[in-house]
C-alpha cells in the first residue's frame, strides 16, 4: 500500500513539473495604434495656410428691466456698459512627414470694457459705485507649432489633431477712470511666454479647403508685468504656472488651405479636342 501511495505522489509531482515545463506561447503586447495609423490624411510636402478668428460684443443694461442680470449677478445692480473682444490669427505650415507639420502663427487680440455705471453691494455696510470706468488691452504673439493628425477611422475627410505651441509675445493694457475731465488709471506692459497643448478636429469641405475647431487644454506659462499708476507709481510683477483645464475663451474657429506638391498634386486630365463630324 505504501508503494502504491508513493507511486501516485510521484506521478502527481511529475505531472505538475511537466505542466510548468511546457513552452508558453509568446504574448504580443497590446497596442491601441495611436499615432501609428497607416492612413495618409495630409501627405508629406503639403503647404498649408489659413486664418482663425473670433469676435464678441456685449451690451449690458440696455433693457428697462434686466431681470436676467439681476438673477445671475445679484451683487451687481444698475449695470450699464459695453464689452468687446476681437482676435485674428494667420498661420502657415509645411508637412515634413505624412500627417505631421511644422509651422508659424501670429495672433492679434484686442479687448475693451466700458462701464458707464455699476453698483456693487457686498452687504448693508459695504457697497460702492463705479462709473466712467474703462479697460483696454491688445496683445501681439508669435508661435512655432508642431501638429500631428490622426484620421478618424482611416478617413481622408475627418481627423483629430494635437498641436504643440511655443508662444512668446507682448501686450499693453490700460485701466482708467474719468473724473471731471481728468484721467486716473494704470498702464501695463506685459511680456509673456507659454508652452501649450491645443487639440482639435478638422474636416475637409473640398480637396484642398478644411475647417477646424481647436481649444486650449494644457499650458505652462510665464508672465512679467511692468505697470505705472497715475504716471507716478511704478511696480513689477512676475508669475508662472501650469494649467490643465478647458479654457472656453480659447476656442478657435478657422479655415485652412492645403496645397499638395510634387506627385501628390491633383492634375487635371488632358482634354482632347472635340471631333468635328461633317
Amino acid at each position: 500500500m505504501k508503494k502504491i501511495f508513493i507511486a501516485i505522489l510521484t506521478l502527481g509531482v511529475l505531472s505538475v513539473f511537466s505542466a510548468f515545463s511546457k513552452e508558453k506561447k509568446p504574448v504580443e503586447p497590446f497596442d491601441r495604434g495611436i499615432g501609428m495609423s497607416r492612413s495618409v490624411f495630409i501627405p508629406k510636402g503639403t503647404v498649408g495656410a489659413g486664418v482663425s478668428f473670433s469676435y464678441n460684443n456685449y451690451s449690458i443694461g440696455n433693457s428697462t428691466d434686466d431681470a436676467g442680470y439681476a438673477m445671475l449677478f445679484s451683487l451687481f445692480q444698475d449695470i450699464h456698459g459695453n464689452m468687446m473682444s476681437f482676435g485674428v490669427a494667420p498661420y502657415a505650415s509645411y508637412f515634413i512627414a505624412d500627417n505631421l507639420s511644422v509651422g508659424v502663427r501670429f495672433d492679434y487680440d484686442r479687448s475693451s470694457l466700458g462701464l458707464g455705471n455699476a453698483n456693487i453691494s457686498l452687504g448693508d455696510a459695504m457697497s460702492f459705485t463705479l462709473n466712467n470706468f474703462h479697460y483696454f488691452k491688445q496683445s501681439y504673439t508669435g508661435s512655432v507649432t508642431l501638429r500631428n493628425y490622426m484620421p478618424i477611422a482611416d478617413s481622408r475627410r475627418f481627423a483629430l489633431f494635437t498641436e504643440v505651441r511655443a508662444t512668446g509675445g507682448y501686450a499693453q493694457s490700460e485701466t482708467y477712470k474719468l473724473d471731471e475731465g481728468d484721467k486716473f488709471g494704470t498702464y501695463q506692459d506685459i511680456y509673456q511666454f507659454e508652452l501649450g497643448l491645443v487639440p482639435g478636429i478638422t474636416a475637409f469641405v473640398t480637396n484642398e479647403v478644411a475647417v477646424e475647431v481647436s481649444i486650449g487644454l494644457l499650458g505652462f506659462n510665464y508672465q512679467k508685468v511692468e505697470q505705472v499708476t497715475n504716471q507716478v507709481e511704478r511696480s513689477e510683477m512676475e508669475n508662472s504656472g501650469a494649467n490643465f483645464k478647458i479654457n472656453l475663451f480659447s476656442i478657435g474657429f478657422g479655415m485652412s488651405f492645403y496645397i499638395p506638391t510634387g506627385a501628390h498634386r491633383v492634375k487635371k486630365a488632358d482634354r482632347k479636342p472635340a471631333e468635328v463630324q461633317l
